[in-house]
């Protein structure tokens, strides 16, 4: 019975302490000695009780603490495969970006020197140009210089002055022996006028100092003299063209925008 009660239920220091024994015989056990013992039993086994809940409770709260280690150990675990992936990307990335900084930096680098060529080309060309058109300009003062001192040559002659005359309407006497030109005052010019009404058709008088002119004779203005714009090309083999007005010059308009 006391085996199956023990299967059935674990004993418990009371469960020892209030065991009875029955006797047999008229011997047996010294009861003091049998209750002695069960006392000592009962002090161990129950010492051995709580010491089993105390290692039981230490053991539940080990194992709390292993499973919230555990729990972190995963995280961490977790944090630390993460950690490695972004690592994993951001060296991608890092690597990705020299790459395209380095193809960047080349390129800008080449386009950088075929600019600073075509800067030079262009530097040279403008060199050649200026250098040229330096030339260019030179040889036209030439021919402008030359044109104006042929100019103010012609403001010498004689027939100059009397181009002037004819545009202004002044009537003037040039004596045959080269001496200072008259202007005549009205009278003679009255005088001239009733003469040319009687000698009509008489060029020259008998008097030395009075001539009449006719059409033929009218003073005619010289070329490049006269009061008119006069044009000559610049393209021609000549020279370049230049309209003469007093002193205005002018030149064409290609040679104005080289310029």
């Amino acid at each position: 019975m006391a085996d199956k009660k023990t299967q059935t239920k674990k004993l418990t220091p009371m469960d020892i302490h209030n065991e009875e024994f029955k006797k047999r015989g008229l011997s047996g056990y010294d009861r003091r000695e049998v209750d002695s013992f069960l006392d000592r039993v009962v002090d161990d086994y129950g010492d051995a009780l709580d010491e089993t809940i105390d290692l039981k409770n230490e053991v539940a709260r080990l194992k709390t603490q292993v499973n919230d280690l555990q729990a972190k150990v995963t995280k961490y675990e977790q944090n630390e495969e993460a950690a490695k992936h972004q690592l994993a990307d951001a060296h991608v990335r890092a690597q990705e970006i020299i790459n395209t900084a380095t193809e960047q930096a080349h390129n800008e680098t080449a386009q950088a020197r075929v600019d600073v060529d075509y800067q030079k080309q262009q530097l040279d060309t403008i060199k050649d140009d200026y250098e040229r058109v330096k030339k260019e300009v030179a040889g036209y003062r030439t021919y402008i210089q030359d044109l104006l001192q042929k100019a103010i040559e012609n403001l010498n002659d004689d027939d100059w002055q009397k181009a002037l005359d004819k545009y202004f309407g002044t009537e003037r006497f040039y004596p045959p022996d080269g001496a200072e030109p008259i202007t005549l005052t009205d009278e003679e010019e009255i005088v001239d006028e009733d003469d040319d009404e009687e000698d009509t058709g008489i060029v020259d008088k008998d008097d030395d100092y009075e001539v009449n002119f006719d059409e033929e004779d009218d003073p005619q203005p010289m070329a490049g003299d006269s009061s008119n714009s006069e044009t000559i090309d610049l393209n021609n083999e000549e020279g370049p063209e230049v309209q003469v007005s007093g002193t205005s010059i002018v030149f064409p308009e290609d040679y104005k925008k080289r310029n």
